[in-house]
């Protein structure tokens, strides 16, 4: 009997050392996050404002994000809203205390981009998926896997050079003259700006 409760005790003793790192690993996370957001705001000379995300439309033609700051925190419609991770969308429609954050992904979506360190201008569009895709990239043109596709400013909704995804599929279709590109984006926390 001694040896059973010495079991049961070191078995209770390791799910409670199992509950405390895993709250753990979150409390890190969140501080990691945290701090990104707090590094973002101070890169940025223009107006930042931290949002959570308090809800998503259900799965249809759109992909939107419903934050907790509206037109009573600042926000305007067309802001550019972005993570630590770079672009997610823009805002959508604002009201007093909410706004929605149309994504990079829905089909509504169209941003004006940049390939680094190429310098080579195309738009992204979104699908309706979880992936845009880069347009009007000519075939001569040299991109490669891996790429980095930031916004170049001439579209007039989002500044330039925030992060939009990376290049991870790049295909040459016959009797085209564009690269059919595909992006790989980043969706977390929205920070609007």
């Amino acid at each position: 009997i001694g040896k059973e409760d010495e079991n049961r005790r070191l078995l209770n003793n390791a799910r409670r050392l199992a509950s405390e790192a895993s709250r753990y690993a979150d409390i890190e996370s969140e501080n990691s996050r945290l701090r990104a957001l707090l590094d973002l705001k101070s890169e940025r000379t223009d107006t930042v404002t931290a949002a959570e995300v308090f809800a998503r439309d259900p799965p249809n033609w759109f992909q939107i994000l419903w934050i907790n700051k509206g037109l009573s925190d600042g926000i305007s419609k067309d802001m550019a809203a972005v993570t630590y991770a770079g672009v997610v969308g823009r805002v959508y429609r604002v009201l007093g205390s909410k706004a929605s954050i149309i994504l990079l992904t829905d089909v509504n979506s169209a941003v004006a981009v940049r390939i680094q360190p190429s310098g080579i201008d195309g738009i992204l569009e979104g699908r309706g998926a979880r992936n845009s895709f880069l347009k009007y990239i000519p075939q001569d043109a040299e991109i490669e896997i891996g790429q980095t596709v930031v916004t170049s400013g001439l579209d007039g909704i989002y500044p330039e050079g925030l992060l939009t995804g990376y290049i991870t599929n790049i295909a040459k279709k016959s009797g085209e003259f564009f690269w059919d590109i595909e992006l790989g984006l980043m969706e977390n926390n929205v920070a609007t700006e």
